[in-house]
């Protein structure tokens, strides 16, 4: 499916974004995008999830997952509504769990079609029978299953409690889905001990099903996790591997993220997130553009910040987004490189939102013409 026009409303709302941003401190627009974590609770044991993987059984303290298994659909509903008011018109729907599990899921992305909006789900799959992916067939939005596998063998040592019939199901309803032609559908790789000598087969199975996209990433694990973290020679012959499936991929039409995996290894070494010294050089941007809404409707500037903005439910969107709390962030984020201090209560040193800002940057710089979303 290709990426629908924006229309005259978003492209002013976009342009009141960058003219925000240049005055440093005001936001002049609402957040371009918005994530919800709609469910808590998974159907699945990926042995390198850092909330659900069996190798986390000895160490419950390490797991910080909310109490509220699922986002209220009303307060789901005033979150969605008020944002799209206020300019946003990407969701993505994630969670510490699977989005789909919600109960209300389903009727969730009909709500956000009848907004116009673009709904962005990440995703294992696992929940999907005949009758949802019909369903899914005729949604436009973006389903990015997350599947760490192009084969069985390999899909089963990354999903210990999963069956062959399960892999067989899910890749039956991605097949049907991209053939579709409706929604736009992708495969996400986290790349580890388990499963790094296959990747050739995840590109295989991508051209196999109708894929015309494949994002992977390096895993990120340390603690009891830190089994699944490549050592330097399987990190050697993973990247001569990449090397070969980055023009293989290009041959079949698919897009990836190969080419920036190669170069920076997306900032990510021994199974940690590095990102300092990125920020000594260019600004955090995420408080004009993006907004983060745990299931109590808690809103934060992105997913690993400890710093909470207000509450849906208990006030507005609007005037959590205005408010000085919000304004105060915006300039320290703002001036991280000035001052040489990264921002105090979020995880800069480990930052996942580096794309975003990195888009933004280069945008601002007119080191590109374009901004897409990470």
């Amino acid at each position: 499916m290709p990426r629908k026009r924006l229309s005259l409303r978003e492209f002013t709302t976009g342009a009141r974004t960058l003219l925000g941003i240049l005055t440093s401190r005001y936001a002049l627009s609402g957040p371009r995008s918005v994530a919800l974590s709609l469910a808590n609770i998974c159907n699945t044991n990926c042995i390198m999830c850092d909330c659900h993987s069996p190798l986390l059984h000895d160490h419950p303290e390490l797991v910080n997952i909310p109490e509220t298994p699922f986002m209220d659909s009303a307060l789901f509903e005033r979150i969605i509504r008020e944002s799209r008011a206020m300019g946003a018109y990407r969701v993505v729907l994630a969670g510490f769990g699977d989005p789909s599990l919600h109960p209300d899921f389903d009727r969730m992305l009909e709500v956000m079609m009848r907004l116009d909006m673009e709904p962005y789900v990440l995703t294992n799959g696992l929940a999907l029978d005949d009758k949802r992916v019909a369903i899914w067939a005729g949604i436009r939005a973006h389903f990015r299953f997350s599947l760490h596998a192009g084969d069985v063998e390999t899909w089963l040592r990354v999903h210990p409690g999963g069956t062959a019939r399960q892999y067989e199901r899910l890749s039956r309803a991605i097949k049907t889905l991209a053939a579709s032609g409706v929604p736009r559908v992708s495969a996400m790789h986290v790349i580890h001990k388990h499963n790094f000598d296959r990747v050739r087969e995840m590109v295989e199975h991508a051209r196999e099903h109708g894929l015309r996209s494949i994002l992977f990433r390096p895993v990120r694990a340390q603690g009891p996790l830190a089994p699944v973290v490549l050592s330097p020679e399987e990190q050697e012959q993973l990247r001569r591997d990449l090397a070969v499936c980055l023009p293989l991929a290009e041959s079949y039409g698919i897009h990836t993220n190969l080419r920036e995996y190669l170069e920076s290894n997306l900032l990510i070494a021994e199974g940690a997130l590095q990102t300092s010294d990125l920020y000594r050089k260019i600004p955090c941007y995420i408080g004009w553009i993006y907004a983060e809404f745990d299931p109590d409707g808690t809103l934060r500037p992105c997913i690993f910040s400890q710093l909470e903005m207000g509450r849906m439910g208990e006030t507005s969107l609007r005037d959590i987004w205005h408010a000085p709390r919000y304004q105060s962030f915006r300039r320290e984020a703002r001036t991280m490189p000035r001052r040489g201090r990264l921002v105090k209560g979020c995880r800069c040193h480990a930052c996942c939102m580096t794309k975003y800002n990195v888009n933004l940057y280069n945008l601002l710089h007119l080191k590109s013409l374009k901004y897409t979303d990470a």
